[in-house]
């Protein structure tokens, strides 16, 4: 798939398969497709805990519950809930705060997002859920920062994207300068 198709492609649904599941194959999958994500000074400050349905339903409820309820009633049959973190500071101390690990994180699991979409899965970041929770549930070190939880599954049979719209390009992409809206 070209890769422009493929970021195209890819997009945020609600209505996830319940019957189908996503396969170890395909989590390794997606962990190689974050792994290899650029960061500042190849720190790699991203960390992912993957709550699987069908291996540990346990702490897939536990996940679960730490959501909003208006996420859990589109997210409740989708295969993998997963917490996003990244590192506060580099490993090298020396370094100090690691101000780009949130931006590291998000390249990284943006390409998470991309390996789902090509392998026919679909992945939805989502901010609703109680953070202070999640770190008490889930052990979350404390130089870390929970940044998102992902859904991933199968989309349910007729979901799709609806009309994705975007802004202009010239309200975003500036040559030379920072333009204002009026043109100049």
């Amino acid at each position: 798939m070209d890769l422009l198709d493929l970021i195209i492609k890819r997009y945020s649904g609600r209505s996830y398969d319940g019957t189908r599941v996503v396969t170890q194959e395909q989590i390794d999958m997606l962990i190689e497709a974050a792994r290899w994500a650029p960061s500042c000074y190849g720190d790699e400050p991203w960390r992912y805990v993957i709550c699987n349905k069908q291996k540990n339903l346990n702490s897939w409820n536990t996940l679960f519950n730490c959501l909003t309820q208006k996420n859990q009633k589109w997210v409740k049959d989708c295969t993998l809930l997963i917490i996003c973190c990244s590192a506060k500071n580099f490993r090298d101390l020396s370094r100090g705060s690691n101000n780009w690990s949130s931006y590291d994180t998000g390249a990284a699991t943006y390409g998470m997002m991309l390996g789902a979409t090509s392998m026919g899965l679909m992945a939805h970041q989502m901010a609703g859920f109680d953070k202070g929770k999640v770190i008490a549930e889930f052990g979350i070190p404390e130089d870390f920062d929970v940044t998102s939880v992902m859904a991933v599954g199968y989309a349910k049979e007729g979901e799709g994207p609806s009309e994705r719209k975007r802004r202009p390009i010239k309200e975003m992409f500036f040559y030379d300068k920072w333009l204002k809206k009026d043109g100049n």
